[in-house]
């Protein structure tokens, strides 16, 4: 059976960080900015992290697996100072 092959729309839009996250750049930045405001501009220079329903959807299409979460340490029950 021949190797998959990646989505190569979706390799030019998303990365992978070192965690597993997919992250993405918005939309919107091209033209017509003066009309967005200050926050709204600010926010879009940025990356974002995507949601994990779609991240598991980007990832099949870039065939990577994705880390699950860390376990969380369980929480130590605190005895009160008698």
């Amino acid at each position: 059976m021949p190797k998959m092959k990646t989505h190569k729309g979706a390799s030019k839009r998303f990365k992978v960080t070192k965690k597993g996250q997919i992250k993405h750049y918005n939309a919107g930045r091209s033209h017509l900015m003066s009309t967005k405001s200050p926050k709204r501009r600010r926010n879009k220079r940025r990356a974002h992290v995507l949601s994990t329903t779609h991240a598991r959807n980007v990832a099949k299409l870039m065939l990577v697996r994705r880390k699950p979460p860390a376990p969380t340490p369980p929480q130590s029950e605190s005895k009160p100072a008698a």
